[in-house]
C-alpha cells in the first residue's frame, strides 16, 4: 500500500505539475516574445556581416596552415568578398 501511495506521488506529481505548466502555455494569449521582453540584439545584416568576417578568419587561418606546412596557396586564394 505505501508502495502504492509512494509511485503515485514520485511519478503523478510532477506529472500534474507539468500538464498544468503546458496548459498555462496553450492558453496564454501573448507570443513567446511578449512573455520573455526579448528583441534581437542585432540586425540581420550586421549578423550577416559578422558571418562573413568568421568565413574570411577561417580562410585566413587556413591559409596560414597550409603556408607553414608547404602546401602553398589554396585553389581559391582569389579572396571572393561575398556582397552583403
Amino acid at each position: 500500500m505505501a508502495g502504492t501511495y509512494f509511485l503515485g506521488m514520485v511519478l503523478g506529481v510532477p506529472l500534474v505539475i507539468f500538464a498544468l505548466a503546458l496548459l498555462a502555455g496553450y492558453l496564454h494569449r501573448d507570443s513567446d516574445a511578449e512573455v520573455l521582453d526579448w528583441k534581437p540584439t542585432r540586425s540581420p545584416e550586421r549578423e550577416a556581416e559578422l558571418a562573413v568576417n568568421d568565413i574570411d578568419q577561417m580562410r585566413a587561418s587556413l591559409s596560414e596552415l597550409r603556408r607553414r606546412r608547404g602546401a602553398g596557396e589554396p585553389e581559391h586564394a582569389a579572396e571572393h568578398r561575398w556582397e552583403t
